[in-house]
């Protein structure tokens, strides 16, 4: 491991009450550094669900709030994740002009790490696929570049997205490509020029068969800043209760990305065309077989919206009732075995050039696809290399309370009578642990709240986070601070 990466742990982790080590990448893996300097490293996989109550149509960006700046709700759901066994979230849209501090706080605290999207619904928010031109500006690279100032203070931030599904047509394949690279060009610098941490930086990608492999070969290649650092997929080619892993394409995606240079993952799954949905998918494909290529994945996703995909039902009043999706992809988390791989055993890539040779292979890949390498420039070399001047630096923060105030009730109705998170201290990740929720002590209250929260139309999708409904082709419907600190000060120690 570099010393360089170990200061930076170790400066990000001074002060922090509970803290996570923040990810990194070695050759196809994510790496989870140790925190005794005595231990190497171990690979990580996500265990995921994907973040967005309200769906993107709820988010405002002239609004005093978002997903990330209610205490209490980001209590309420971070308990309710805890049991689920998840380690990590997906999070589409936030304002990188709030404060996020208690409720990133309360996800680190929870051993939960967080993917951040980069971009909103919102107009001047996001790269138009179809003009992607127009809309890579100054104003928008300010929003960007903010949010690298807001979030690059916690910890648990794993990554974040330069775009999903900004390329998921012909039309789109011909222009946008190289808008992708350049984006992830400016956030990799800025970060390298502002933040004192690597972090690493990915796309998201539609799941069309011919799309998805041409831009992973694009992004994946060459040594410079405009490599992304790792590929989500959003991929609901297997519908759990219909499908298995020969019906659902899940070897052809073994097959196609087996010999990739960056860490690759589904940063959504979980078809609903039969419902409720049973999550086979999680322990025979996503962790199982898929798991000596694919690190992990994150299902789509937490809270009922108009796309009926939740696990959860928000009710009007705040309070969450557990849904049959939840149960079952409990027990399905429940079942899975994820084997311990060191460090040492991950080897080291040489990623492909990006030359003509290259270019050609993803026109015959696909042929609508352009494979430029001749990037625009940054349209804002003044806030790239002198900041944007956010001063909303996030930082983890003490928690004040461990409870939520709002009720969670159970699949039965029956409100969970202590729905505390349990904080994990010296750098432990949540897990699956094999228990049941249903099974939890309840008390006399149950639930009278039938309406849901959810707005009438709502997805977590737009142009800066597409509706994802094409699988192949086929349309698919539905730590305490001086233990931390000591731990790493005394690695870099050695290594010096």
């Amino acid at each position: 491991m570099r010393v360089s990466a170990l200061v930076s742990a170790a400066a990000l982790l001074a002060g922090s009450a509970h803290a996570l080590i923040p990810i990194q990448v070695k050759g196809s893996r994510f790496i989870r550094p140790a925190l005794n300097s005595s231990d190497e490293g171990e690979v990580f996989q996500m265990v995921g669900v994907d973040y967005q109550p309200g769906g993107a149509s709820a988010y405002d960006g002239s609004a005093e709030s978002d997903v990330l700046t209610h205490e209490d709700a980001c209590l309420r759901d971070a308990y309710v994740l805890q049991q689920l066994g998840v380690n990590t979230v997906r999070i589409y849209s936030v304002n990188p002009w709030l404060n996020h501090d208690a409720c990133m706080s309360i996800f680190n605290a929870a051993g939960i790490y967080v993917v951040l999207d980069v971009n909103s619904p919102l107009g001047g928010e996001s790269i138009a696929r179809y003009d992607p031109s127009s809309s890579y500006n100054k104003g928008y690279l300010n929003r960007v570049f903010g949010l690298v100032d807001a979030f690059q203070g916690y910890p648990n931030l794993l990554g974040f997205f330069s775009g999903n599904e900004v390329v998921n047509d012909a039309e789109s394949a011909k222009v946008s490509p190289v808008y992708m690279r350049a984006v992830t060009r400016d956030l990799k610098q800025y970060i390298k020029l502002h933040s004192n941490r690597t972090i690493p930086v990915g796309y998201s990608a539609a799941d069309d068969i011919q799309l998805r492999e041409a831009m992973w070969e694009y992004v994946q290649c060459g040594d410079d800043d405009s490599r992304a650092d790792f590929y989500g997929l959003n991929s609901y080619q297997w519908c759990s209760g219909r499908d298995d892993w020969t019906s659902s394409g899940y070897q052809k995606l073994l097959d196609t990305f087996a010999n990739t240079t960056i860490p690759i993952f589904l940063s959504e799954y979980g078809c609903n065309a039969v419902t409720p949905r049973t999550f086979d998918e999680v322990y025979d494909g996503v962790y199982g077989k898929l798991a000596d290529v694919f690190s992990g994945g994150l299902v789509y996703e937490y809270s009922l919206e108009a796309n009926n995909y939740g696990l959860v039902d928000i009710k009007s009043d705040g309070s969450v009732r557990l849904l049959d999706d939840f149960a079952n992809l409990q027990t399905a988390y429940n079942k899975v075995k994820l084997d311990k791989q060191s460090e040492s055993s991950v080897v080291n890539v040489t990623h492909p050039a990006c030359n003509d040779a290259l270019a050609k292979n993803i026109k015959a890949i696909d042929s609508s696809f352009n494979p430029s390498f001749e990037l625009p420039d940054c349209p804002a070399d003044d806030i790239l290399k002198g900041g944007v001047g956010n001063n909303n630096k996030g930082k983890v923060v003490d928690l004040s309370n461990t409870q939520s105030q709002f009720d969670i009730y159970n699949i039965e109705g029956k409100a969970i009578a202590n729905t505390s998170i349990t904080v994990n201290p010296d750098n432990q990740i949540n897990t699956p642990s094999g228990s049941d929720i249903n099974n939890v002590d309840t008390s006399d209250k149950t639930d009278t709240i039938v309406e849901s929260s959810a707005p009438a139309t709502s997805s977590a999708t737009s142009e800066a986070a597409s509706t994802s409904s094409s699988s192949g082709g086929v349309y698919v419907a539905g730590v305490p601070a001086s233990g931390a600190f000591g731990a790493v000060a005394g690695l870099v120690a050695m290594l010096l």
